[in-house]
């Protein structure tokens, strides 16, 4: 979930405008406090439900059959029928077969016949399976387990400590026309993703520039970004999400706010990368930590 923290990231206003560099606006302390409890709440939940996704597989056209014999396209862990049904592609159009006696089931729980088209999430015993379309003709399956031995002792996810100075002024400042970027992602493929513009802000006396990716229906910019802590206390990059305005208006970046993508805990993922110019030169101690490692979570 992205927040917005009510009147806590909030464009600046044409008075701000007005200033050489504005300073963020004030912060109502409670109400900050209650929604970034929700956000670190969230990254809780983004952290246990990446880390116990226990494969990830391309879908081609044709069939590919599922389960757990280790002759199989798709091997799913040991407690899975060893032949669990199958998938047939045909372009983007998904289906699933089960196997003979195997309950599949899909939306509300209900059991699926041969050749259902596949719905957002099916459950396999305590699996959990997806076909995720890339945009770019791939497509995948991966199955997560509710009943992986790491929620037996799931640790929390670490952050730094909450500090008013990591909230930034920011200019947006957009391009004459909507861009498409494409960018890599960590299944060695790319993504089309929608450039709007950059925003430009202050850490200490540098400044600094982050390329914006938006959508019409969005009330948020994101951005994708390095700093300086990702090789010591941060994984490799971080995502942050800042209010929209229209351009040359002012909004605020929370870096207090800066979240890990799924594929900081897990790697059977299709999480985009930054683009090369998000490469901040200055260590940016807000926000998510690295996660733990040495109990089966991914090494980072």
């Amino acid at each position: 979930m992205k927040y917005v923290f009510g009147l806590v990231l909030v464009c600046l206003g044409a008075g701000c405008a007005r200033q050489q560099w504005p300073e963020p606006p004030a912060v109502d302390q409670a109400q900050y406090q209650k929604q970034y409890d929700t956000w670190l709440n969230d990254q809780q939940t983004t952290a246990r439900e990446s880390s116990i996704i226990v494969g990830i597989w391309p879908l081609e056209d044709g069939e590919t059959p599922f389960g757990s014999d280790k002759s199989l396209p798709i091997v799913l862990p040991a407690a899975a029928p060893s032949r669990a049904g199958v998938f047939r592609r045909a372009g983007e159009k998904v289906t699933v077969t089960p196997a003979a006696g195997v309950t599949l089931l899909g939306e509300e729980g209900k059991p699926l016949s041969a050749s259902s088209e596949v719905p957002w999430e099916m459950k396999l015993g305590s699996l959990r399976l997806n076909v995720s379309p890339m945009g770019d003709g791939r497509q995948f399956v991966s199955a997560s387990d509710d009943a992986h031995p790491l929620l037996n002792d799931f640790p929390k996810v670490q952050v730094f400590p909450v500090e008013q100075r990591w909230r930034v002024a920011a200019r947006f400042d957009a391009f004459d026309t909507l861009k498409m970027t494409r960018i890599s992602d960590v299944r060695g493929g790319t993504m089309e993703v929608p450039t709007v513009g950059r925003l430009t802000f202050k850490i200490g006396d540098q400044e600094q520039q982050l390329t914006v990716f938006g959508s019409p229906d969005s009330d948020q910019f994101s951005m994708l970004f390095k700093d300086a802590t990702n090789a010591s206390t941060t994984y490799g990059y971080r995502i942050v999400h800042a209010p929209k305005v229209a351009n040359g208006a002012w909004t605020v970046i929370d870096f207090n706010v800066s979240s890990n993508p799924p594929c900081a805990y897990s790697p059977y993922t299709t999480c985009p990368l930054p683009p090369a110019e998000n490469r901040l030169a200055v260590a940016i101690e807000a926000g998510e930590k690295r996660f733990p490692t040495g109990k089966g979570f991914v090494q980072q």
